[in-house]
């Protein structure tokens, strides 16, 4: 399995669009006629924060996909609750979705189709099936819980909603999260057909998003986001090994160390001392102190939708509601919600229009999620 690596050290158009051109995307996409591409857009970060996917990046490979004759479509769901509309201006998306005018979508409107491994269930964004293909467009980081994020954790975006939040919250340990992760891969990776890593500038430090952008001046690109990562993370420093979700997405894609390729110049390439921070007060709460203490917390730790005095009644939430837990009965002021089936995809706060539907937030929650 081939790893493409290109050094390119600034967000120069032309230099980027020439390494994809060089990947024969074409021929790999050959009867595929509508592509979504997946950026990371974690939150509503400007470009130089190295938070995100970098728009020069998204935007030749949007060039070259519609020189090429495809009809794209761009989309994610971005963490936390902030504005959606707040995270496609800041990170260029807007800008990109209405110079190419391509759609941008919310993973949150598409509806979602319910997928399990043996152990978990997945609310999965049913774009990722609506498309003929999906190209993967991740960002090179730390990761202050997972010490690295790159293309197979990028594919979290595909849980829509504050949905992602349950999983850290009941599995906050790497060891246990990194199985969430893996277990996900297993269910997407066969709608993947590329991969692609903006590492022109990255994050060290304490990312995904509070880390320093670090200027590694690299591009990756393979057919496998296991073996891409595997490559990247020890290009960083890491032994991948250590990082618990590498090596079961490696044999989910039926891959061996000895099966990655890379070419000469990067073979045994390391970056020199690439920051890495301590875990965070909330991850260290989760994952080290007794369970006494770790129940209390997840106790106090809530987050749901809910009702406040602007609500019409107009059904609009009960109607696109993926699992149907929402009901408007008479007389009530809005619609009731079975918050035990609930998973807090939050399609009632993106679909109202009248901003009837907010966040609810207990006092931890507040300053966990942003």
């Amino acid at each position: 399995m081939k790893v493409h690596i290109e050094k390119i050290e600034t967000y120069d158009f032309d230099k980027i669009y020439n390494f994809i051109e060089k990947l024969n995307l074409a021929e790999i996409l050959k009867g595929k006629k509508i592509i979504l591409l997946k950026p990371n857009l974690l939150g509503a970060f400007p470009p130089e924060r190295a938070v995100t996917t970098n728009p020069v990046v998204i935007d030749a490979i949007i060039t070259y996909l519609k020189k090429v004759g495809k009809d794209i479509i761009l989309g994610d769901s971005p963490g936390g609750s902030t504005s959606v509309k707040l995270v496609w201006e800041r990170t260029g998306m807007k800008q990109l979705a209405e110079k190419h005018n391509i759609p941008l979508v919310n993973f949150i409107t598409g509806g979602i189709i319910q997928q399990r491994t043996k152990t978990l269930k997945f609310p999965i964004t049913n774009f990722i099936w609506e498309a003929d293909a999906v190209i993967n467009l991740s960002k090179y980081k730390t990761h202050s819980l997972m010490s690295y994020t790159g293309a197979v954790k990028n594919l979290y975006g595909l849980i829509p909603g504050l949905k992602k939040s349950d999983y850290h919250k009941e599995h906050p340990d790497h060891t246990k999260f990194a199985k969430v992760i893996s277990g996900l891969y297993s269910l997407v990776k066969d709608r993947i057909v590329y991969n692609i890593m903006d590492g022109i500038v990255g994050m060290e430090g304490e990312g995904p998003s509070s880390g320093d952008p670090r200027n590694f001046g690299v591009m990756f690109a393979s057919e496998s986001a296991s073996a891409l990562d595997f490559v990247a993370s020890s290009m960083m420093g890491f032994q991948p090994d250590k990082l618990e979700y590498i090596l079961p997405s490696l044999e989910i894609d039926k891959l061996k160390e000895s099966d990655i390729e890379v070419s000469d110049e990067w073979k045994n390439f390391k970056f020199h001392k690439v920051k890495i921070k301590k875990i965070g007060l909330y991850i260290k709460i989760l994952a080290y102190s007794p369970k006494i203490l770790t129940d209390l917390f997840k106790k106090h730790f809530t987050y749901y939708p809910d009702f406040n005095d602007n609500c019409r009644k107009c059904n609009i939430c009960v109607e696109s509601c993926p699992m149907q837990v929402m009901e408007l009965k008479k007389g009530d002021s809005h619609p009731t919600i079975n918050y035990d089936k609930c998973i807090k995809c939050m399609c009632c706060h993106e679909m109202c229009p009248y901003q009837a539907i907010y966040i609810h937030k207990s006092f931890l929650a507040k300053f966990i999620i942003k």
